[in-house]
């Protein structure tokens, strides 16, 4: 404990000094596990005087993602004009339907991420007040949560033009008994990697970043400083995108036999390992335990 306060009371810290004391393990106590991650990440300097002025604007420009992303879209939708078939590329029925075609496997992902912890199911101490304070419309996951009609009342409004009162009946699960104005850890996980798959249109949303947003998210979201921790969202979207940065070729499948592709790597780890350890090596290949399985 005594050697990372130290690494890290520096002005300047030194990365490697800091690599190496990590190398074996970051104590939980103090909030070091936290800072240590985003250092090595790269979402915070080694020089500490520029911290400061990284995290507020950082975080504010997360808020930001919301606002423009999550929120005013919430809003637009109830206010639409254009027609909800309209294929146009500025048509907001258009992008907030093919917005739901990735929100609904992101849904479907985060809601049984790690099932055998309870942590992601539990209520956060720091909900977005952006969000939760309306709280149906600007939830993500009600946009995509199963709904039966019931009735619609029907309006002539002018010739031609009908407009019909819908009355749905939404179908409830066992993850939203919360109180009103709280929501859940697997719902911020969720916006994280909604938001982050609208700025990465290319890429988008894959099966397996959910795995990857969920123990960066658990470490700041469990950060012992509370400070710290009620930024949490924002700062572990960002850990996230950094993290993405360096592996995002392994979840773009037309490059799954490039040398930056899954499929190479997967394939350099199982030569590096019958170099290395040629009894492990052999015992898997005997009992057919390719390195799809051990790999991840």
């Amino acid at each position: 404990l005594q050697l990372f306060e130290k690494v890290l009371s520096t002005d300047a810290i030194d990365i490697n000094e800091l690599r190496k004391h990590c190398f074996n393990g970051i104590p939980d106590s103090n909030g070091l596990r936290p800072l240590c991650w985003k250092i090595l990440l790269g979402y915070l300097d080694t020089n500490r005087k520029s911290w400061h002025e990284t995290l507020s604007f950082k975080r504010s420009l997360y808020n930001q993602y919301i606002s423009e992303m999550v929120v005013l879209p919430s809003l637009l939708q109830a206010e639409c004009i254009d027609h909800p078939l309209s294929e146009g590329p500025d048509s907001k029925w258009n992008i907030f339907f093919k917005d739901n075609e990735f929100l609904l496997q992101i849904d479907k992902d985060v809601r049984r991420l790690y099932p055998d912890i309870s942590f992601f199911q539990q209520p956060t101490e720091f909900p977005c007040n952006l969000v939760v304070k309306n709280n149906d419309e600007r939830r993500l996951h009600q946009r995509v949560v199963p709904s039966k009609f019931s009735s619609a009342n029907v309006e002539r409004k002018g010739v031609g033009m009908t407009k019909i009162n819908l009355i749905t009946n939404r179908s409830q699960n066992d993850y939203e008994a919360l109180d009103e104005g709280q929501e859940a850890h697997w719902e911020v996980v969720q916006r994280i990697l909604f938001i982050y798959a609208k700025l990465n249109p290319g890429q988008g949303y894959v099966q397996g970043m959910n795995e990857i947003i969920g123990p960066i998210y658990y470490i700041m979201a469990s950060n012992q400083n509370i400070e710290e921790k009620e930024h949490a969202e924002a700062d572990s979207f960002f850990c996230f995108t950094l993290l993405m940065s360096e592996i995002r070729d392994f979840f773009i499948k037309t490059l799954d036999n490039s040398e930056t592709g899954i499929n190479f790597m997967m394939c350099k780890l199982t030569e590096i390992l019958k170099i290395k350890a040629p009894n492990i090596h052999n015992l898997l290949m005997e009992q057919e335990i390719h390195s799809q399985y051990f790999s991840f």
